[in-house]
């Protein structure tokens, strides 16, 4: 029996997966929509394979992914991603995480990549390393963007690893209020329109903690 335990915010695809793996006979599915219920429904059991769908996850799905590395070590990691998270994908790769999946998989990639993944393979198609290639490329010639002061890089560094504004806020001792117009400065000069941009923008830029 392979147990599988899925990460899914949004329950219409967490569903999807479940559906899929659900009419395989020998894997049994855990479905989650946060770390914290995940790791509870697991109960202290260890799974064969954890797949994580990036794209509905907060701040690139780093945190989660840091967390269940640090409590699974030895399982692999599958990510569900979309080729704009192309500039993620050596951070993802250097976090431990085995294979990627597009959100255009079918049903039988899916399993063939839950399969290789198994047994202590990686998945990794020639659509993603085609995409992190070109993804390389292009940052070679982006120069690091100078217009940040230092609390707003700051700022950045401590959305990157996943802290709330409460928590940035207590960090630098000032208020949620003022961290959020410090984010809105950030978005404004870096012309980029979310969190997640903004994390694949530090890691992109080595910008880390």
């Amino acid at each position: 029996m392979c147990k599988i335990a899925v990460l899914e915010r949004f329950t219409l695809l967490g569903s999807g997966i479940a559906s899929i793996l659900s009419n395989e006979k020998d894997c049994q599915v855990i479905l989650a929509k946060t770390r914290e219920e995940l790791v509870r429904k697991l109960d202290g059991t260890i799974p064969d394979v954890i797949i994580i769908d990036i794209i509905h996850n907060e701040n690139s799905g780093f945190k989660p992914l840091k967390r269940f590395r640090n409590i699974f070590p030895h399982v692999p990691v599958l990510l569900v991603v979309s080729a704009s998270y192309a500039d993620c994908f050596e951070e993802y790769i250097r976090l431990g995480v085995k294979g990627f999946i597009f959100d255009s998989s079918d049903r039988d990639e899916l399993l063939n990549a839950i399969r290789k993944l198994k047994k202590g393979g990686e998945y990794f198609t020639d659509k993603v390393w085609k995409i992190f290639k070109s993804s390389i490329q292009s940052r070679k010639h982006k120069p690091i963007d100078q217009k940040l002061t230092d609390r707003e890089v700051a700022v950045l560094k401590l959305f990157s690893s996943g802290l709330t504004y409460k928590e940035i806020g207590s960090e630098l001792s000032i208020s949620p209020r003022t961290v959020e117009t410090h984010k809105r400065n950030i978005l404004s000069k870096l012309k980029i329109n979310s969190t997640a941009d903004m994390v694949k923008y530090a890691y992109r830029n080595k910008i880390l903690i």
